[in-house]
């Protein structure tokens, strides 16, 4: 083992994304073991675990060589009595009662609503999941919402070049309350807009970062509006009716959210 890693914090291994991710599980008390399922090289878990945020983890990867480093990484920080490694396809093999939080980065929207299918992460005793999708946000947001999860916390990062949105899930019933942030977001939108695109704009972007009127969504937007309006200058409404529908549409959301920045 190498010592000196024993005392390193992890952190300076990890991309901005990830360390986002892993913070945004953060509580009033730590929790008593996080699934970190597609656990790559076991950062997350390591961290996790170094930071306090939970007592234990349990890293788990469908293919056996990242599952390899994440086992070396583990006890190289010698955590191998907190950490264990799984060999999973997404959540199969989390029995009940094993885990209470959950992290899942990194993978395509619809592969992680697969994985969300295949086992009922309430059923599981999961109260609180970090998830960040790489691909169809706005179907998983719609997803999520329908399945009855609630998003009470989502974050926009810019790293690398690249744009990302980790949000922190919660059954419905784990929500005090009756006026959610989401109800929230669409009323303020509803001053612009109606109530249709409202929710279409919460879906695409977050109402939790449309409600701090986050300065990276500004951003986001602004270079979403740039594409939109390249595409629109070389399509014909004529020709093509549906593709020129949806971009004016985009189009029209895009400019609904900016007037919050204004």
């Amino acid at each position: 083992m190498n010592d000196e890693r024993t005392f390193d914090d992890v952190a300076s291994r990890m991309s901005l994304r990830l360390r986002t991710v892993a913070d945004m599980l953060k509580g009033d008390t730590s929790h008593k073991c996080t699934a970190d399922v597609g656990c790559d090289h076991g950062y997350v878990s390591i961290y996790l675990v170094q930071n306090g945020i939970s007592d234990s983890a349990i890293a788990m990867d469908v293919r056996k060589g990242p599952l390899a480093m994440a086992e070396n990484n583990i006890k190289d920080y010698a955590l191998t009595g907190e950490i264990k490694v799984r060999l999973s396809d997404g959540l199969t093999e989390l029995s009940e009662g094993e885990a209470d939080s959950l992290v899942i980065a990194g993978m395509g929207g619809k592969l992680m609503i697969s994985i969300l299918d295949k086992k009922d992460i309430a059923a599981l005793g999961i109260r609180t999941a970090v998830l960040q999708p790489q691909s169809d946000i706005c179907l998983f947001r719609e997803y999520l919402r329908d399945k009855g999860f609630v998003i009470i916390d989502e974050r926009i990062i810019l790293d690398e070049g690249k744009y990302y949105f980790p949000m922190k899930v919660v059954p419905r019933d784990g929500v005090s309350g009756s006026f959610s942030d989401l109800e929230e977001a669409i009323a303020l939108l509803t001053g612009v807009c109606d109530r249709e695109m409202a929710l279409k704009a919460c879906n695409l972007y977050g109402e939790h970062n449309i409600l701090r009127r986050d300065p990276l969504l500004r951003d986001f937007l602004l270079h979403g509006q740039e594409v939109d309006l390249a595409i629109l200058q070389g399509l014909s409404e004529k020709e093509h009716p549906e593709r020129y529908l949806e971009v004016k549409n985009s189009l029209d959301i895009i400019s609904a959210v900016l007037t919050l920045f204004d």
